[in-house]
């Protein structure tokens, strides 16, 4: 941006003049309404905190947690009022109708409180796993969103450089074409077609990229035409060892839920096996007598008879014990896996590295010395079109490996702390 300022001569109307507040004014607004970049981890933190499905998995956690709190609760009491004793006709000896008053209470005794809401416990514990594996799912949707808008933006400006130097090859060759040398017509031809696939890649590559924006203002909780920045890369962190990794497979989101649900499993057979025995109930009655006799209170306790328990009783435990046993075959197998896909995702992510080492120490060096000569000695009047065309492609070939390469190591990365919900110590 330029700014150009000048003094206007006395002779000079005023409205030509921009002084130097007005100057620093217009620059302020200018700069103010530059475009932010888009920092990765400023967009973590949004997609941990605004994200649809983060949102669902956080409300479903809020109503498991209130479960805990109603789970085991106190059966409501019984009241009752009872008249009797009232007289149908007068006869020799006059009756005295009496009305009962009754408080009747349920008691969750034998442990069922305590087992019911370590079971509901179970289940929130369950939820917030989940809940943690809703986050890194979304954060790595959004790190393969911004890797490949990333990629996108870059990828433009390599054809950008691209048609700069098929347009520089162009006008070597309609120059020499008009020399009237003999293969000039073809050269320029030739280039003239590179020139039209470039622009109609880069134009895919424009036509693609709002999508992209799109995905990620979702992600992050905002409207989706919001304009969006220029990703701008974190610096490289080196990849952590295989053993450091593996040993914490436990902090796996699954498998912390699966051991939740398998905690909920054994509390469900502790409540099962209680539920076997009688559920007693205290009742307190007042009778209040409407004649001269006078007036009464007394208790009364009664228990239920599990007299069917075979049927019922029996079953539910049964059920509650295969499932328990079905808990502990799940937490097994999910714990045998995440080692396995632990080891896959390390490798990619090696691998990725390694591919991306070579391109930039060796290949990439190597074609642009190679492009750098070829166009030197093309543009001067001496060297082949063809070869200086295959040295531009092969380049742009290695640029777009590069680009791949650089967005391959990073998600294969993030992958590791995705599967574990995070490769840094749980505060």
């Amino acid at each position: 941006m330029h700014i150009f300022l000048r003094a206007a001569p006395a002779n000079e109307s005023a409205p030509a003049r921009l002084d130097l507040p007005m100057a620093c004014a217009l620059l302020l607004l200018t700069l103010g309404a530059t475009e932010a970049p888009l920092e990765l981890k400023a967009l973590l933190r949004e997609v941990s905190a605004r994200s649809p499905r983060v949102l669902v998995q956080r409300a479903e956690l809020d109503a498991a947690r209130a479960k805990v709190a109603a789970a085991g609760a106190w059966e409501d009491a019984l009241g009752s009022v009872m008249v009797e004793e009232l007289p149908l006709r007068k006869g020799a000896e006059e009756l005295m109708p009496m009305v009962t008053y009754r408080l009747s209470q349920p008691l969750n005794l034998f442990g069922r409180r305590k087992w019911a809401k370590e079971a509901a416990g179970a289940s929130a514990s369950a939820s917030e796993a989940s809940l943690r594996r809703a986050e890194w799912d979304a954060r790595a949707q959004a790190v393969s969103a911004f890797y490949e808008l990333w990629m996108s933006r870059e990828m433009q400006s390599i054809l950008e450089r691209q048609l700069a130097t098929l347009e520089r090859m162009r006008d070597s060759a309609k120059g020499r074409y008009a020399a009237g040398l003999g293969m000039a017509h073809h050269e320029l031809l030739r280039a003239e077609a590179e020139l039209a696939s470039m622009r109609a890649e880069r134009d895919s590559l424009l036509a693609e990229r709002p999508a992209v924006e799109s995905m990620l203002n979702v992600l992050r909780g905002r409207p989706s035409e919001e304009a969006v920045g220029a990703p701008r890369l974190p610096p490289r962190s080196p990849l952590p060892e295989l053993e450091a990794v593996l040993e914490s497979s436990s902090r796996r989101p699954e498998l912390r839920a699966m051991r939740a649900v398998l905690q909920e499993a054994k509390a469900k057979v502790q409540l099962a096996r209680r539920m076997v025995l009688p559920m007693p109930m205290v009742s307190a009655f007042y009778e209040q007598r409407l004649g001269m006799a006078p007036d009464s209170f007394g208790g009364e306790l009664m228990v239920t008879l599990p007299l069917w328990w075979f049927d019922r009783q029996a079953n539910e435990l049964a059920m509650a014990e295969a499932m328990a046993h079905r808990a502990e075959r799940d937490v097994e197998a999910m714990a045998a896996m995440t080692q396995a896909e632990l080891r896959m995702a390390f490798g990619r992510a090696r691998a990725s590295e390694l591919a991306l080492e070579a391109l930039e120490r060796f290949a990439l060096v190597r074609i642009r010395e190679t492009v750098a000569s070829s166009e030197a000695e093309y543009l001067s009047g001496g060297g082949e079109f063809l070869r200086l065309l295959e040295s531009v492609q092969a380049l742009q070939q290695l640029e777009g490996r590069r680009l791949e390469a650089v967005a391959r190591r990073e998600v294969t990365r993030f992958e590791l702390e995705r599967l574990l919900g995070g490769l840094e110590a749980d505060g």
